[in-house]
């Protein structure tokens, strides 16, 4: 069954590519390509004729874009290859959703799991963006699967492999370093025997990611991954933020497309006497954090209902949606179908008081709660839809043993 699942999966993934696909690189993507192929550096900025390194974004998707333009060899249109090795990425992501539903149902439910995450229409559609989406789903399924086999402690784990997975979700996200300090911290709560197997774990993770990070000590004095904090703040926390923010124009030179606002007057002032030098991105990221915490201080209770609102559209659906076909009913019903049967599915999993599915809710609602501070956009649906297909299971396992019989 599970082949069948997969071959017909892969089939449709790539006739969606065919008809939906995007045809180029666009926005910070284009951005980080263009000038890391024409200077050889990762760089968002060059302004008055400096490169600017950047960590605007976590880098591993344009080293994904860039090797795939290398491997095509300039014979044909490097994107597709970026499109059939997502597809490729899917598929796996099927097998190992597979198994990790098969930590809490026999085959056969294992397989109805593997079947709504291969055709659930935001993910097929996926396959067809230029974005980090479908790369992400595969590598925090690799994550889980691995955290939940230290958990079970059964399977001996594999060092190098469960680290280099973390490296690349680090690189990948911003926001899997809570994640993947919650994982560990959750380890060694419920078994303290794993304290040097964690700590193993993160010394081999970070060392992995050690250029990366002496890149940017280097380049600004500071330690990080990401550094975009403050514009994300201030992007989902600002009078014209709605739950998938207010999408100005990150780059400076785009400026004259903001909204015309007396409330961003100060923000342009300190913008515009902003020293051009290599911390340029980290100094415009404090302005924006600034005025994204004097927002949020001047009106509590409007961002605190903002935030609540984002915690809803991203379980559920953002009922005010300025994107187009956002309410297609191909994408919203299933949606909220999902979401619905995610409800009581929690409660029946975590009622079992089992480990495994504690961790799963934690990581879950902790990407929902931290992700919602800044804002939601549809996309971002692809790293909580692998927990609530799964928890969507006991809600249906409940119905099928209740009104039918047990599968």
């Amino acid at each position: 069954m599970l082949r069948l699942i997969l071959a017909f999966s892969f089939v449709i993934k790539i006739i969606v590519v065919f008809f939906f696909h995007e045809k180029n690189i666009s926005n910070e993507w284009l951005v980080l390509f263009i000038n890391f192929e024409k200077f050889n550096i990762y760089t968002y900025y060059i302004l008055d004729g400096q490169n600017i390194p950047s960590s605007y974004m976590p880098p591993l998707y344009l080293f994904f874009l860039y090797i795939n333009k290398l491997l095509s060899f300039n014979f044909f249109n490097f994107i597709y290859l970026v499109y059939f090795l997502q597809v490729v990425m899917s598929t796996i992501s099927v097998v190992l959703f597979f198994k990790l539903c098969n930590n809490f149902f026999n085959k056969n439910f294992s397989n109805v799991g593997a079947f709504i995450l291969a055709f659930f229409p935001l993910v097929v559609l996926s396959n067809a963006l230029i974005s980090s989406a479908t790369i992400q789903l595969f590598f925090y399924l690799l994550f889980i699967n691995f955290a939940i086999n230290i958990i079970n402690n059964k399977i001996k784990i594999n060092i190098i492999m469960f680290s280099i997975v973390s490296a690349c979700c680090l690189l990948l996200r911003g926001e899997f370093l809570i994640i993947f300090f919650l994982t560990l911290f959750y380890i060694v709560l419920i078994n303290k025997k794993n304290f040097k197997l964690v700590a193993i774990l993160s010394f081999s993770t970070f060392v992995i990611i050690s250029p990366y990070l002496v890149r940017n000590y280097i380049n600004t004095n500071k330690i990080h991954i990401v550094n975009v904090t403050g514009y994300a703040l201030w992007k989902g926390n600002n009078h014209l933020a709605k739950v998938e923010g207010y999408h100005a124009p990150l780059h400076p030179l785009n400026r004259e497309n903001w909204e015309v606002s007396s409330q961003f007057l100060n923000l342009y002032q300190e913008l515009d006497v902003l020293k051009i030098n290599r911390k340029y991105e980290i100094e415009r990221d404090k302005i924006f954090l600034k005025e994204a915490l004097n927002n949020i201080s001047k009106d509590k209770k409007k961002y605190f209902i903002l935030y609540i609102k984002k915690i809803v559209s991203y379980f559920f659906i953002d009922w005010n949606s300025s994107l187009v076909n956002y309410y297609n009913p191909f994408h919203v019903i299933p949606l909220v179908v999902l979401a619905i049967l995610a409800m009581p599915g929690i409660f029946l999993g975590l009622s079992k008081n089992n480990n495994k599915l504690m961790y799963l809710f934690i990581v879950m609602f902790s990407l929902i709660f931290l992700i919602s501070i800044f804002f939601v956009l549809p996309r971002y649906k692809i790293s909580i839809i692998l927990f609530q297909i799964l928890f969507s299971l006991f809600s249906l396992n409940y119905i099928f043993k209740k009104f039918f019989k047990k599968i």
